[in-house]
Parts: C-alpha cells; sequence; structure tokens
C-alpha cells in the first residue's frame, strides 16, 4: 500500500496520543467481516477511497453472499447459465458485439421462429465491460438491480379460473421494488409490469417448456395427492404448468377402506378452481402411457408430486384469492 493511499484511509485511534492505524492495518478476516456488514450502497461508498479498498470491495465471494441474500430465491441455475453464457461472450467477443449493436444488447437464444427459445436477455453492458472479466459478481449484481438482466423464472397466473405457471424472463425495476415480464405467447413483447415477488419461482423442472417432462411419480399417484401438470392448449405451443388434486374414479364410492384408484391404470386428474359440475374439472389420464394425452383444447403432458408445503400452501392461497 502506497503512503497515499494510506493517507486517505479512514484512521482508527487506539488511544489518545498513541500510534494511529489506518484501516488496511487490520487483519484480512477484520476487515472481511467489516465489509459483509455494510450495505451495497455503503460497499460502493468505500471502494471510491482507495485503489486497495476498491479492490477489496469487488470480491467475488463478497458480492456473491449479497447476491444470494436477496436474489437467491428467484436466481436458479438456468438464470445461474444465462449470466455465465453472456460473461463468456462479452470477455471474448466485446468488440465484435459493439460493432454488430451499438447500443449494447445481448441475448441467448436457440432455435428458430416459431419454434424460438429465448433463454435471457442482457441491455446496455457496455459501461459494465470493465467489470465482467474480474468482477464478474459485481456486474451481475448491477445488471439485476439496474433491469438490464433479464432472467428465466416461472410467473404464478391467477384469476377468472385461471391457475397456473408461465415461463417467462423477467426484469427488476428498483424503483417500485417489482418485476417486468415478457413471454414466447406474445412474440417475447411485454405482458405484464408491476409483477410482485411472491408471484414469481425459480422453474422446479430443468425441462423445456416445450418438451414433455417424464414423470417418475405416475404409478404412486392416489387420491388427495397435490400435483402440478403440464398442459397447452395446442399441440404446437408450449405447456404451462397447472395445478390439480388427483380424485376418485366415478366407480369409487370413495370409502379410504375400499377405494382401489391407487392400483387402476386411469388417472383422475381434478382442478378444483372450476365449478363441480364445470366439463373443465376432471381430466381422465392412463398412467401407464408416457407420452402427451387429452384432445382439443386441453393437452396434457407430464405430472409432479408436490411434496413440499410451501408448494402446497401457495398454490392453496391462490385458489382461496
Amino acid at each position: 500500500m502506497t503512503s497515499s493511499e494510506k493517507n486517505c484511509v479512514p484512521k482508527l485511534e487506539k488511544q489518545k496520543d498513541c500510534k494511529v492505524y489506518s484501516l488496511l492495518d487490520l487483519p484480512e478476516w477484520t476487515l472481511d467481516c467489516i465489509l459483509e456488514c455494510l450495505s451495497p450502497l455503503d460497499l460502493f461508498t468505500v471502494a471510491q477511497v482507495c485503489t486497495s479498498l476498491r479492490d477489496k470491495t469487488r470480491s467475488d465471494a463478497l458480492w456473491e453472499k449479497i447476491i444470494k441474500q436477496k436474489w437467491g430465491r428467484l436466481l436458479g441455475d438456468a438464470a445461474h447459465q444465462e449470466w455465465l453464457r453472456h460473461t463468456t461472450k462479452i470477455n471474448t467477443q466485446s468488440h465484435l458485439l459493439l460493432q454488430q449493436n451499438q447500443s449494447g444488447l445481448c441475448g441467448s437464444f436457440s432455435g428458430v421462429w416459431p419454434f424460438l427459445s429465448f433463454h435471457s436477455y442482457l441491455e446496455n453492458f457496455v459501461d459494465l465491460i470493465g467489470l465482467f472479466e474480474n468482477c464478474s459478481k459485481l456486474a451481475l449484481y448491477v445488471s439485476l438491480e439496474s433491469g438490464r438482466f433479464w432472467f428465466p423464472v416461472q410467473v404464478f397466473k391467477t384469476g377468472n379460473r385461471n391457475l397456473f405457471c408461465r415461463d417467462v424472463i423477467v426484469s427488476y425495476d428498483s424503483r417500485t421494488d417489482t418485476f417486468q415480464a415478457r413471454s414466447q405467447t406474445g412474440g417475447w413483447q411485454m405482458i405484464e409490469e408491476n409483477v410482485p415477488w411472491d408471484r414469481l419461482r425459480i422453474s422446479p423442472v430443468e425441462t423445456s417448456q416445450r418438451v414433455f417432462y417424464m414423470s417418475n411419480c405416475m404409478n404412486d399417484l392416489k387420491p388427495g395427492d397435490q400435483i402440478e401438470i403440464q398442459m397447452r392448449r395446442h399441440v404446437d405451443s408450449h405447456y404451462n404448468w397447472w395445478y390439480a388434486v388427483i380424485g376418485h374414479l366415478e366407480t369409487c364410492d370413495e370409502d379410504v377402506n375400499h377405494c382401489q384408484c391407487q392400483y387402476n391404470d386411469m388417472l383422475v386428474v381434478e382442478f378444483k378452481q372450476y365449478q363441480f359440475h364445470s366439463r373443465w374439472r376432471r381430466a381422465v389420464l392412463n398412467r401407464k402411457a408416457h407420452e402427451e394425452q387429452g384432445s382439443r383444447p386441453r393437452w396434457f403432458g407430464g405430472i409432479r408430486k408436490l411434496y413440499k408445503e410451501e408448494e402446497i400452501q401457495r398454490w392453496n392461497n391462490a385458489i382461496e384469492s
């Protein structure tokens, strides 16, 4: 550390008329503990003191903890993989990207229209190029907080008898502490604004929204089990995840001592958001058929059994609201 850096670092006085210590004279683990207690805004302020503290406050380990604390419930493996793709691409092709697009846009696509899959989107990264190579986590934090990074999650859709989760990419709006969402259904146009945190979740499966999910629970399902099931309106469209409950066959008297529904090849799926006599309330599927089932206008894919009380309660709260 240079003498000029020591002069600009806050001083710690042990006693009056005793030797004056620089903040950087503290043991490294002590300084790390102090920095971990600071807010992101305070860290940005400390970074302006000197180059040594600037380097300290840009540590990936430090910002990874900050990101996990606020964003961990929404940033799943898919989002982190997308960020890594953007980081790698910008580090190796930044000049080419800027030549192709002066506004600094970077997206992650696969497939061709109309089967284009839009995994994520990063905009206005030009002023962050210096951070990508050595300060990837800080760059991620800035991109999230500023709304530049559109990342993949699922949004709960409720109301008007809708009760499902849809794959979207979202961008954070720090002014309202809400999100903007885009969906492939609308050609990646904006579909909703002011989406609160509690309507978003990490996708529970890695399966693409166009791919049939291979269930491993079909033979174990019994009446009363709560599930999510893939459903789509057209065979060439994408799946959404709908909430449902396993029901009894019409021939069953629903007496627990006599019920054999669990051992029948036919599986009753009930959508309780619909009225009891609605034609949309029940669907009967073959649990042995590991392929899409149904007919127009409902095609059913794979099933996830819900085990976590948190997931079940979230769906039940949506029904009641």
